[in-house]
């Protein structure tokens, strides 16, 4: 077994069944048919068409990698084996007013009240996967190694999957209300994200934003640590607005000069490129309980010879999980209209 980082890849050798099922050849593993059709084909350019067997190579120019943001900081619970789903209880907020609090009057019998408490349920989604076979000869003839290659875009493509379901689930918050008086989730909308005509003048209006969208949380009670995440354009706006960086450039809060800027109104602010696409969605504010994720299977990705392909390699990469909004009144969509 080989670990790398959160990832986890198993070397298998199945016992497999071949089938020919409407012309297309079938293996019977564990039980399980699963339809296998064509190969990874290493040697060839995917967009050039070039011949990737000839001259020298001088170095693999790795693809840069989309870093996850939101995975690392919301809540994560693991489901056991056995269970298909994760369940929160939510205690009801009652400090809101005094209630049902009232005067004992001498020799009556006290009255009583009723609690407030209700429930979120996560499910667990079917396993997402997806697979790639490596034939033995081209891997063989290649001048790069083929297998890792494939085993690092499986995982960052998959890794990045999750990032955006769980960026989708703290919007969803934003829009969601609360159970049992727990405090609703918030829009903030603000024009001048749209009629801004400076970088001066939009980072601003996102400084304004974030502001208001702290504010928000606080008045529902919050007091943990808030992020802001935006795209990396509206990131850049904020180090060009001297109301959040110091005019002698750098100080301990970022600067022009480094195009760095680690808190606004007392939120943490980076960029991602993996925000919903939501139309005038500029930003999400929210804290590591605006959403849950159950997980069972982190990102796995196994290796398997296939000896009916004449020991090609199958690599499969797969997750389960499920994640959805958990505390609404902890998550803010900032928009422009």
């Amino acid at each position: 077994m080989i670990h790398q980082g959160s990832i986890e890849i198993q070397n298998q050798i199945s016992v497999v069944d071949c089938r020919k099922v409407g012309g297309a050849k079938q293996i019977k593993t564990k039980g399980y048919i699963i339809a296998y059709t064509g190969d990874t084909t290493p040697n060839v350019g995917t967009d050039t068409g070039a011949d990737l067997t000839r001259d020298i190579t001088l170095d693999i120019l790795q693809a840069f990698e989309r870093k996850t943001r939101f995975i690392n900081l919301l809540r994560v619970d693991t489901i056991p084996n056995g269970a298909a789903a994760g369940s929160f209880i939510i205690e009801g907020k009652e400090d809101r007013d005094d209630g049902a609090l009232t005067e004992y009057p001498s020799g009556t019998q006290v009255s009583v009240s009723n609690g407030t408490q209700d429930e979120i349920i996560i499910p667990l989604d079917r396993p997402q996967y997806e697979s790639r076979r490596v034939d033995k000869w081209k891997e063989a003839v290649a001048r790069y190694d083929v297998v890792s290659m494939n085993v690092r875009q499986l995982g960052t493509r998959l890794a990045n999957a999750i990032d955006r379901k769980a960026a989708a689930a703290v919007e969803a918050a934003s829009l969601a209300t609360g159970l049992v008086a727990n405090g609703d989730g918030t829009v903030i909308v603000n024009t001048d994200l749209a009629s801004g005509t400076t970088p001066e003048e939009l980072g601003n209006a996102l400084a304004a934003s974030i502001y208001a969208s702290v504010a928000a949380m606080q008045e529902n009670d919050v007091e943990e640590d808030v992020y802001v995440a935006v795209s990396p354009t509206w990131y850049s706006y904020l180090p060009q607005t001297f109301n959040a960086v110091s005019k002698d450039f750098t100080n301990d809060n970022g600067g022009y000069d480094t195009g760095i800027i680690k808190m606004v109104g007392g939120a943490s602010v980076f960029s991602t490129n993996n925000l919903p696409s939501t139309a005038s969605l500029v930003g999400l504010v929210f804290t590591s309980e605006a959403a849950g994720i159950a997980k069972l299977w982190d990102v796995q990705i196994d290796i398997d010879p296939q000896p009916e392909f004449l020991n090609a390699k199958l690599i499969s990469a797969y997750f389960s999980n499920g994640i959805s909004a958990l505390r609404s009144q902890c998550a803010v969509s900032i928009k422009s209209a």
